[in-house]
This record gives C-alpha cells, structure tokens and sequence, in this order.
C-alpha cells in the first residue's frame, strides 16, 4: 500500500490519499487519548474525525511520508471554511504529536488579538471556549499545558506552547530581544508549528522574483522566516490552518499540492447544515431607516427564541467604510435609539413589502407587543453600555474578551460598530445582521470586472458571521446543524439565517453576490432551490379512512443500565488477556484477543486479582478517572463498592495469560501489568457506552396529524426528479426522490392487486422527514423513507410496515438501520395507549420492518414482504 508508486499528475494531496487508501478511510480512527482529552462539550463532527483519520494515515505510513514529501520534515495544510472547528482540530493534532515525542509547540498567526483568543482557548480552564479536558491524560499520566515564551526552559513532561504572531517570529529572528526565540530553540529541540490564517504566509510564493538577492540568498520574509525555523531540525512538523488559500493563482496552487491533507471547503460546510442560511436584505431606504429595519428584525428574533424557551441573544454589526464614518454612524444610532418614537416604526410598518418585516409585525400583534412596548425594548437592549466599538487596535484590545464570548449568558453585547478589524480570527455564533451603513459598489479603475478588495472583505466578514448559533427544540435535535431546510414556514428558520443589509444598488448586488457565491455562501444564479409542496391527495385527505389510520413510533430516552450486574451484562463477554514478560519488563498484547502469540517461553493462567493483589489493583485504578466509583455507579448502578468491583462479576472474573515467568513478580510488575489491563479495560468499557436508547413501547399517533403539508426547497437540476403519482394507493400527489425510491413505489404496482385481494385500506406513503424512530440499542434517529398501511380483511387486523429503499453502496454503512427494522417485529414490547377517544391494543395492531429494498435484490424484498403479509402466488 506504498504511495511510491502513484503518480501525483498535479493532484492534491487530500485526492492522492483518497485514492491510496480507498476504502479504508470509510472507518475513522479514533485514538482515545486524543478523543477523550478533549472538552467534552465537543462533540466532534464527521468531517473533523475524517481529517484525523487522513492525517493519522498519512503520519503512520512512511511510504506515504517519503513519497510527498521526500525530506524528513513533514509539511502539512489543512484547508477548511471559516468555523469548521479548525482550532478544535490543532488541539487534537497537538494531543496526537505529544504522544508521538513532540513537547514543543509553536502557534503563530498574523493578528495580536487572534493570538491572545487562542491563547486564552488552549490555557484558561475558566474560558467558556477552552479546548482540553479538566485532565488531560496520556499513557496512565495526567499532563500540563503551559504557555512559554520559548523553548529554553520547557518541560519534558509538559505540553509547551508558544504563541507568538509571525510579525513576531520576524522581528525575534532579525533584532536581539531578552527571553525572545532563537534559531537555537529550533535547533536543539524538535517543534511541531502550527499556523493559523497561514494565508497570510505567503506573499514571497506569490511574488517568485522576491525570494532570492542577487546573491541567491533567501530574502528576510514572513514566509523564509518560517521556512528557516521549519528546516533547523529534521524532525520539525509544520501545520498550516486556512480558509482562504488562493489556489487559483498558479503559484500557490503549486506550493499546495503536495501539502493540503484535507479540504473541507465553505461550499460543503454549508451544504452540511453547520452554517446560517445567507440572506441579501435589499432596501430603497436612507441609513436611518436601514437601521431601524435591523432593528426590529433583531427583536423579532430575540422574541422568537424566548417563546421557544431558546437563550439565544441576537448580536447586530454595523460597518462603515471609515473609522471617521463608524465615529459618525454611532452618533447617528444613538440619537435614534434615543429619540424613537412610535410613528418612526409605524412609518415602516405600513410601508414595508419585505416579508420578514410584515412577519416581524404580525408577530408583534399576535403577542400583544404593541409599538410603544417595541420601542421601550429596543431602548432597553440597545443602549449604549451595550454597544462595542473596534475602530482600532487599543479598542480592540480593551473588548476582546468580549467580542469573543457574545453568546455568553453574562455578556450584554447587542452591537458591535466596525471597519475592518473583524473579517479574520473572530469567533461569533450569535451575529445575525450586518448592516453595511454605506453605499456605491467597490469596483472600477483599474479593477474593472474584479471584485473590490472590500466587497471580498465584507464576503469574508459575512462568512464569519454565518457561523451557527446551536440550539435544539426536540430532545434529540442535533443542536449544531440547521433543522428548518425543509420546513419554510416555520418560524425558527429566522434563527438559522444571517441577514446582510444594504442598500438596493444593482451594481453593489451584484458584486457581492459573486462574491459569496464564490466563497460558497451562495448558490450560483440559476441555481437557487425551487420550492415543492408535498401534500396528500384531496381524495385521500378527505377520506376517513386514511384520516383515521395510526401511525405508531417510539421515543428515544436515557440509556439505563440498570439491568446490568456484571461485565457480561455490559457487553464484555471475553474475559481473558495476555501479557508478555521480558527481562523484567512487560508488553501488552491485545485484551481479549483470541490469537495468543506462539512462543517458546511457559504461558501461564492465572485469575488476575488472585495473582495481582487487592490491594495492588486498588492503588492502579486510583489512576485512572474512569474508575472512580461515582464514574463506575453510573454504568453499574448495581456496583455496591469498589470492593464489589474486585468480585468475580465485575474485575475477579478476568483471567490473564502471562508469557514468561509470572510466579515471582514484583510489586512493581504487578502493578505495571494492572495498569496495563485496566488502560484496555478503560477503552472496552467507554466503546460500549451509550447516552441514549429507543423504547420498545410505541405509541400511537394519527396518520391525519403526521402526514402534514410540506414545504420543500429543491436543487434546480433536480427537478426531474419531482414526480406525479397517480396510484390511488399512493398517499401524495408529488414524489420527490433516489431511482431506488421510485423502483419500490414501482414494485408496489406490480404486487397492489394480490394485496388488495387480502387486504383492504392499502396505503403506501412517503415520510418525508414527518416522523422518526429510534433504535433500540443506542437510540439513534431514523426517519424510513416509506410506512405500507393496511388492514387485513379477515382478521380486520391493522398492518404498519417501515420500508428503507437502498443503494448498494449505502447498505454497510446504514446497516445499523436494517438491524434495527428487523428487530421491531420480535422486539416491541406494546401497542398500547389512547390516542385522542379511542384505545390501540396489540391484537388489532402489527408493526413491522422490512430488509433494505434495492432493486438488484428486488425478489428478496418481495418475499419478505408478501411473506409478512401471507399474500399467496405473488411472482
């Protein structure tokens, strides 16, 4: 599997990966020591664990190593969008290198103030935004991480980090300074360094007749700087961290081939939910009026979130083109707040066709909010203590903190007036409007037909702000992607979209729209989503016998562990493992591996606390949190005392096999075999822990209820795929879906005639994300694209079907939701309760799931469903 042997043909490095390694990057590789010594707030996302998974590859297979880059040191760019997490992914690399040797870290940017916010991220444990764990643990010892101002004096043992700017690196290398970092420091000790916004290092690859003197030497540069402290020992590692690398210019293009690992760009990042939707609010109104307009949008939000119980604070931003026009802008504001009056809203109000604003009223009116109340609150959270102002540094340095924590409970910011000192290194979730306070588009002169170098820095801003702000209405919501896509009515959406304010100037539109649809905020002209209407046919809606069909799911809740009394309960049936002994020392072969290594020396069993010791086995797992015993209580409820964990059901039943001499052990190898043991035991018993699981009860709900009309926003090119179905027996009037999908619905017609034979009321209907199950054994959600209903003639028996058409190539990786439908028949433990007057029992209901339908397999399908049926001579 050596890469010497790929041709790179002017590939990226992240697609040469892709295709060297295939399908082994389908499974992540998750180490956890990196996993666990993270914050366990963050819960890391599919594509962070990808990028590890690519990096871990390519840093463990030297082939890989000698074939990109042939050196020794190891130049790596990780190029993803603007709030992808792309400091969580540095923590986690810096927890992976430092149990790879590496101590020394160097964090360099190009911005003071980003520094000191990522300072304050990886070493202040108070910090809402702190990136490690309360311990870090690594190979049984818990480790420090300090900040250093370099690496003279840094510790063997500790995670050392220096955090500097590159104008820093710079100006230490060329002028002599106390405590400031020497060549020498990367001479002597190996460094991993880590850049972040590393766009900003490559001016010297842009401008190739620069880099050398006429003397061929390398001229003093941010990026030779870099290079110099990167090649002074062999071992170094440099990571660079950007959104923004210009790959469209040749030589950057060329410089980044070989080194971007993984890409995960803006695009992507959007199409995924993890962003706010984009909205251009466009308006033929003066400044004042714009303001106003943000501001009453604002309220509509905030009020939205406090009717759903949501704390969530909307943030607005207004920028200026001019420090001396933001001074003025805040005059401006500020006398408007204070001097509002009701018929300014009013004016607007009665004027407005925007449809947010009619909406904003409307809500106002419908909760009692009249305008003097609006105006009273918009005076209450928009006063001056709560405005921020970053103009320049000195203020930026005064407000950091709380620029960089605005979602806080504690933080009362609502605005924030600034230029320019915003569009790179700021953390917000919570910043929802922006309103650009000036007007006239920024092209022209000798940029004709280019985008303004502004119009790109407000594209930039913007895609900061569209950050999401996570929150979750139902219990088992993922809080950090966008819920409302497909429900355009719903009145949340509102806290799933940034709006940009600006005046209605067809030039400046234009400009930025190209902007962000080439930053992947937006999507192309031509291309923007279509809107569909799923709703039932009128025959089917108005008839009873379709109204009154149930639909029975169930609920996820909390995993309960309270059946579990030993190891086997809890899923860990093997209880032996092996331990080779070697000239006093020991290694650790795989805990509860079957294939023992064969060896000449005595293999001995022995009952692990018989041979260990009490006393031996408490001092070890004092080491470990995992097995503190209000840690152990919460997956043994059972669990009496530590003691009772030493008993043959839980660590007593353990057998270990030891390779060598294992009658005379020391206190010192005993303890050292029963780290060992507990260190494997530990993964073992976090793989098997699960937060949540779904019930075996389901409950009944009205078909009339679940299957509501929907709103759906389609992709242009496929609207092909949107068909009219005219089977009687098809509830919807449209379908929208995969070839599989509509091979199913095919099958369906070839069979409805023996079914209808038996059976009476057949309606096949598409669940386009109206209902949801949960699997039972870890409570994951599943929405079934399809539900079968039927009632049987003669036994007048009411059958519900779950059916999940499949693609080949999705079948493994879903094969957790085949298991599970097939589990439903056997394993639901009850039909019963009341659903509006009338009562559903087991004897007149039956649920049950199918195996994948595929249209390769089709026969197979057909078999397990006309079997459940007991429809006869269906071929």
């Amino acid at each position: 599997m050596a890469l010497k042997g790929m041709k790179m043909n002017n590939k990226f490095l992240f697609d040469c990966i892709k295709e060297e390694f295939g399908r082994e990057l389908r499974t992540d590789i998750n180490y956890p020591f990196v996993a666990d010594n993270l914050n366990h707030k963050l819960k890391l996302r599919a594509y962070q664990k990808q990028a590890f998974t690519r990096f871990y590859k390519y840093y463990e297979t030297r082939d890989a190593q000698a074939y990109i880059k042939p050196q020794n040191n190891i130049h790596l760019a990780f190029h993803m969008a603007t709030g992808s997490g792309k400091t969580v992914m540095m923590a986690g690399l810096i927890l992976y290198l430092y149990e790879q040797g590496y101590r020394n870290f160097l964090f360099f940017v190009n911005r003071g103030q980003i520094v000191e916010k990522t300072k304050d991220n990886f070493i202040n444990q108070f910090s809402s935004k702190y990136l490690f764990n309360d311990k870090i643990i690594i190979n049984n010892k818990q480790v420090n991480i300090k900040a250093v101002d370099n690496f003279a004096y840094s510790s063997g043992d500790e995670i050392n980090i220096c955090f500097t700017t590159v104008q820093g690196l710079f100006s230490d290398f060329h002028n002599e300074k106390e405590n400031a970092l020497t060549i020498g420091d990367f001479k002597e000790n190996k460094i991993a360094l880590i850049a972040d916004e590393a766009h900003h290092i490559n001016a010297s690859t842009k401008k190739q007749t620069e880099l050398f003197d006429k003397d061929g030497n390398p001229k003093a540069s941010w990026e030779n700087t870099v290079e110099k402290i990167f090649k002074a020992h062999q071992d170094n590692i440099l990571l660079e961290f950007s959104a923004t690398i210009e790959l469209d210019k040749k030589e950057i293009k060329e410089k980044y081939l070989d080194k971007i690992i993984y890409q995960y760009d803006l695009k992507n990042f959007v199409k995924d939910g993890f962003s706010k939707k984009i909205n251009l609010f466009k308006s033929n109104t003066d400044k004042s009026t714009r303001i106003l307009q943000a501001l009453v949008i604002s309220m509509y939000r905030e009020q939205i979130a406090i009717n759903h119980q949501l704390n969530i604070k909307p943030v607005i931003l207004f920028k200026s083109s001019k420090i001396t026009e933001s001074k003025d802008n805040q005059v401006v504001f500020h006398h408007l707040i204070n001097n509002l009056k009701d018929g300014d809203l009013n004016v607007i109000k009665n004027q407005t066709n925007i449809s947010v604003l009619i909406q904003a009223f409307d809500f106002f009116d419908k909760n009692e909010i009249n305008l003097s109340l609006l105006i009273a609150k918009i005076k209450i959270a928009f006063n001056e203590k709560k405005c921020l102002c970053t103009n320049n540094d000195k203020e930026l340095e005064l407000n950091q903190k709380r620029l960089n924590n605005l979602e806080d409970k504690d933080n009362s910011i609502r605005v924030i007036f600034t230029v320019d000192k915003l569009n790179e290194g700021w953390d917000v979730l919570n910043l929802f409007d922006i309103v650009r306070l000036y007007e006239g588009q920024n092209t022209g002169g000798s940029n004709k037909g280019k985008i303004g170098k502004k119009t790109i820095s407000e594209a930039q801003l913007i895609g900061r702000g569209a950050r999401y702000c996570a929150f979750k209405i139902k219990a088992d919501d993922d809080p950090y992607v966008r819920k409302f896509d497909d429900d355009i009515d719903n009145e949340l959406r509102l806290l799933e979209e940034l709006y940009f304010h600006s005046s209605n100037e067809s030039q400046y539109i234009s400009e930025i729209q190209r902007a962000l649809i080439e930053q992947g905020l937006l999507e192309k002209a031509g291309q923007e989503p279509i809107e569909l209407t799923l709703e039932l046919k009128p025959e089917i809606k108005k008839n009873d016998r379709f109204k009154n069909k149930i639909i029975f799911k169930n609920k996820r809740i909390d995993k309960c562990y309270n059946t579990v009394k030993n190891m086997a309960d809890f899923g860990i049936a093997k209880t032996n493992f092996s331990y080779k002994l070697q000239s006093g020392q020991g290694n650790l072969s795989e805990i509860f591996d079957d294939n023992t290594e064969q060896t000449s020396q005595p293999n001995n069993s022995y009952k692990l606390i018989k041979l260990l010791g009490v006393n031996i086995v408490k001092n070890a797992l004092l080491i470990f949190d995992t097995f503190a015993f209000n840690n152990l209580k919460k997956t043994f409820p059972n669990l009496q005392s530590i003691s009772h964990f030493l008993d043959k059901d839980y660590l007593g039943g353990f057998d270990i096999n030891i390779t060598g001499d294992g009658g005379n052990l020391s206190a010192q190898q005993k303890l050292a075999i029963a780290i060992s043991f507990l260190n494997k035991l530990e993964v073992e018993i976090k793989g098997n822990i699960v937060e949540f699981e779904g019930t075996k009860e389901f409950d009944p709900y009205s078909a009339e209820d679940i299957f509501t009309e929907k709103t759906l926003l389609i992709p242009q090119d496929r609207e092909k795929q949107i068909q009219k179905i005219t089977h009687e027996w098809f509830a919807f009037e449209k379908f929208y879906g995969t070839s599989e999908e509509r091979q199913l619905i095919d099958l369906i017609h070839t069979i409805i005639d023996d079914i209808n034979n038996d059976y009476k009321n057949v309606y096949l209907v598409r669940n386009e994300r109206h209902f949801c199950l949960y699997d039972f054994a870890q409570g994951r959600r599943f929405e079934p694209d399809f539900v079968l209903l039927s009632q049987n003639k003669l036994s007048q028996c009411h059958y519900q079907f779950f059916i999940e058409p499949k693609g080949k190539h999705l079948q493994q990786i879903d094969k957790w939701k085949e298991d599970f439908l097939l589990e439903i028949k056997e394993n639901y433990k009850a039909l019963t309760g009341v659903n509006k007057t009338t009562t559903y029992s087991n004897d007149k209901y039956k649920i049950v799931g199918l195996e994948f339908y595929n249209h390769s397999d089709e026969n197979s399908f057909k078999s397990s469903l006309t079997t459940q049926l007991g429809v006869n001579n269906v071929i």
